[in-house]
């Protein structure tokens, strides 16, 4: 199925670029504050106009200061997204007016040949039409007055581009998959689809640890913004990537701080969306610093993923920084930390370098182990093989001085997976138990990188733990 047309909005800093794209959209998807300089990396969505489809990009001002320290990388951006892209939005600000620097840009798109539209955002009140008057006389045209943040003329925006749009979209499959009776055949049904669709992997972990290195060397290409300062990336940005036989959404993230240490408006949302990538990807890997070890700030990182039972690689960037003995010292401490911490003995672990490109092959490897396990189920004949003669000789402690039994487990969903155990008295199954019964299926079926619940329940009520 062909893609939707690829739309570039593009325009000076501060002009309302990522409000028109959210408006577009329909929902909040860029950060937005009144602030220069807030959108740094191309920002992609998808969204539709009436029966049409379309993917838009926002990027950061194709024009920036000149004393920005990361001024060039941002303009660079913008350009690549203007390469790429098949149709392009020009955002100029209805209440600074016409601003010379406009011009170059203009005649830049017109330049590209490609279908485009130049708008003037900001433009309502009583003295609205009197505002763009100022453009016509600088020879903008045609042109299209707007209120991004009031909804105003957007329509008028996508209109030119319906030749260029799809009439069907990509199909979307974020629902999770349930085993029952009835939609047993369903289920499996869905399974194969999901496993054909691209894996959704978002790339997470504290500021500055390399994340976009890590992307940018993946794509051989300086997709996103990277530099030395913390906390470069705000936005969670999604990019489609070819490796191998195979392709793969990647999601580069604003590293995690603590809630407390988050002083700005577009920080606290820039968090906000980092869980949110996790919550939309099937498999988050948590970059890890060699030079630093394992933090309390990677423990909480790695915490948030069990929690949203998605898949988990552990992989340790900088490992070309590490000296020889450093090097072994740390793949000893490996096996240290899996000792020290053995909630993490699931998650496969491995050392890689954004900046050289080592084990990058590896990287790859995990994710399709980790997503082949987060799409497995065990059927229920095999997983009571195991877990029936397991009760048998070790049963759960009695409940006030009555036996507890397990009539029989079942996993009922996978993408994430979820099993039930059946008992006569569900309330007598404790934690530690299930957590028993979680290590012996691992044994037989590692479920690599997954992290998986066990409910137990009788005819009406269940509960969930994690394990």
């Amino acid at each position: 199925m062909a893609l939707p047309p690829l739309i570039a909005i593009l325009g000076r800093p501060n002009v309302g670029k990522s409000t028109l794209f959210n408006r577009l959209l329909g929902n909040r998807e860029a950060i937005v504050e009144d602030r220069p300089g807030v959108t740094r990396d191309r920002h992609y969505g998808r969204g539709t106009h009436g029966r049409y489809h379309f993917r838009l990009v926002d990027t950061g001002g194709i024009v920036f200061r000149d004393d920005h320290p990361l001024g060039a990388a941002i303009q660079k951006q913008a350009l690549f997204a203007l390469e790429e892209a098949d149709a392009l939005i020009y955002t100029m600000d209805g209440i600074e007016g016409y601003n010379p620097i406009d011009q170059d840009v203009i005649d830049f798109v017109r330049a590209s040949g490609k279908p485009a539209v130049f708008v003037v955002n900001k433009i309502d009140g009583v003295n609205a039409e009197a505002r763009l008057m100022d453009f016509y006389q600088h020879g903008v045209s045609p042109l299209i007055g707007i209120s991004a943040a009031h909804g105003r003329n957007i329509n008028e925006v996508l209109t030119p581009f319906i030749p260029l749009m799809t009439e069907e979209a990509e199909e979307t499959l974020d629902v999770p998959i349930r085993f029952t009776e009835e939609e047993g055949e369903d289920a499996r049904k869905w399974i194969a689809r999901r496993q054909l669709a691209p894996a959704r992997v978002a790339i997470v972990g504290r500021p500055n640890v390399g994340k976009s290195t890590l992307v940018n060397r993946i794509l051989g290409s300086e997709r996103l913004v990277t530099s030395p300062i913390p906390g470069t990336t705000r936005d969670a940005i999604d990019t489609l990537v070819h490796w191998g036989e195979k392709d793969y959404h990647l999601i580069d993230t604003a590293g995690l701080r603590k809630r407390g240490k988050v002083a700005e408006a577009s920080e606290l949302y820039a968090q906000i969306r980092t869980e949110q990538a996790i919550i939309n990807s099937e498999i988050s890997i948590v970059l890890l610093s060699a030079e630093d070890g394992l933090t309390d700030g990677d423990l909480r990182i790695i915490r948030e993923v069990i929690d949203k039972r998605r898949g988990l690689i552990l992989a340790w960037n900088k490992w070309d920084l590490l000296k020889g003995g450093q090097t072994e010292g740390k793949a000893k401490g490996f096996a240290e930390i899996r000792e020290k911490y053995p909630f993490l003995a699931f998650a496969p672990m491995s050392s890689c370098s954004g900046l050289t490109g080592l084990h990058i092959q590896k990287l790859f490897t995990q994710i399709d182990l980790v997503r082949k396990w987060y799409y497995e189920r065990i059927p229920t004949a095999k997983l009571n093989a195991i877990i029936g003669p397991l009760m048998a000789m070790t049963p759960p402690p009695r409940l006030k001085n009555y036996p507890v039994r397990v009539f029989y487990t079942t996993q009922i969903q996978v993408a994430p997976s979820v099993f039930v155990m059946f008992a006569n008295r569900p309330e007598g199954i404790s934690m530690q138990y299930r957590q028993f019964i979680s290590r012996k299926i691992r044994e037989t079926y590692p479920f690599t990188g997954v992290p998986f619940s066990i409910r137990v329940q009788s005819k009406n009520e269940g509960r969930d733990e994690e394990n």
